[in-house]
């Protein structure tokens, strides 16, 4: 374009622009679509620049970036791992191992408090729930009850077969007589 376009031009300019704003309001429009450009010339030709001249890198630089991003992807490739094994695997095993173990090794003596089965009144379910006792040592202990009547002392359980005194140990804190 020659200078004489481009003056026609700038004129046609000014006259649209004289019908609608005043020559201040012009200025600052101006100004302000100016503003704008510089900043938007300076934000892309920045990124550009530094597209075309790379800052300069050691070879130590380089190493330890390539070595975070081979440790940022390891990582990355254990968790997706793990992510898809959390749907599709059971429920119970994606508990943790020492609640996991806790479960497997579930005592009967974790649900029980101190003194809470009667020997001489209780059920055969309720004979049940103490530690080491199945349904026929259970059947034992109501047999002997029913046979000689009620139990006077903890300790006379150790006279009913499978009763040693290891076993009466661990079950005799959660025994009471009534």
């Amino acid at each position: 374009m020659d200078m004489g376009k481009l003056r026609d031009l700038l004129a046609k300019a000014n006259t649209l622009a004289g019908q609608f704003y005043t020559p201040r309001e012009t200025r600052a429009i101006l100004l302000f679509i100016g503003l704008g450009l510089s900043v938007v010339l300076y934000r892309g030709g920045r990124r550009l620049y530094y597209e075309w001249f790379p800052k300069q890198r050691s070879a130590r630089e380089i190493t330890d970036q390539r070595r975070q991003d081979s440790l940022y992807f390891a990582l990355s490739r254990a968790a997706n791992e793990r992510d898809s094994l959390f749907f599709s695997l059971p429920e119970d095993s994606l508990l943790p191992p020492a609640v996991r173990a806790r479960l497997a090794n579930h005592s009967k003596e974790a649900d029980l408090r101190l003194g809470s089965i009667s020997l001489n009144h209780s059920t055969r379910d309720d004979l049940m729930k103490l530690p080491g006792v199945g349904p026929a040592t259970a059947d034992l202990i109501i047999a002997y009850r029913a046979e000689r009547g009620r139990f006077r002392t903890l300790e006379e359980l150790r006279n009913i077969k499978g009763f040693g005194q290891k076993h009466f140990e661990k079950v005799q804190r959660f025994l009471t007589l009534d």
